[in-house]
């Protein structure tokens, strides 16, 4: 995990992610399977969840299933440096995506920037959020450790990135 960390932070320090799909899949993709979720099962890692069928038919960008019944993240990525203008706007969309279908975790990303929301918890959403990880700024170790703890598919299946 730390190698694909230390190349990641590499690229984005090179500039290499021009845009919110290279983020998307060579960037948050590549992260998901490192940390054990199956990247090609749509039913586990499903692009484009519409969050609300029966209303506005918004879609969420990733949600990651442990079962067939309910997401366990759901993650919405942005273009790099994309995030922090519109971070209120961001969060309430991912409030949004919460109403129906609560995901245990949300996560909002530029690739860069790592916001981890604790969805089911009360209050404003922007309350909710419980970590914050930049892979430029923040040490190698942290960071690998908050992804394991707090997005690896093992720990949120047995409940322990909750708990965490």
């Amino acid at each position: 995990m730390k190698n694909i960390i230390e190349d990641i932070k590499q690229k984005l320090v090179n500039n290499q992610y021009s845009n919110e799909e290279h983020i998307r899949l060579n960037l948050v993709a590549r992260i998901l399977f490192a940390l054990g979720w199956d990247i090609w099962n749509p039913k586990e890692v499903f692009p484009e969840l519409v969050v609300s069928p029966d209303e506005d038919k918004t879609k969420v960008d990733l949600a990651l299933f442990i079962n067939n019944y309910s997401p366990s993240v759901f993650i919405e990525i942005k273009g790099l440096g994309k995030m922090v203008e519109k971070l209120s706007i961001i969060e309430r969309q991912l409030r949004n995506y919460n109403r129906d279908n609560t995901a245990t975790f949300s996560i909002i990303t530029d690739g860069r920037i790592w916001r981890f929301y604790l969805s089911q918890v009360g209050g404003e959403f922007a309350q909710k959020c419980f970590k914050e990880i930049d892979l430029i700024k923040d040490e190698i170790d942290d960071v690998e450790l908050h992804f394991l703890s707090f997005l690896r598919k093992e720990e949120i299946q047995n409940g322990n990135a909750q708990r965490e």
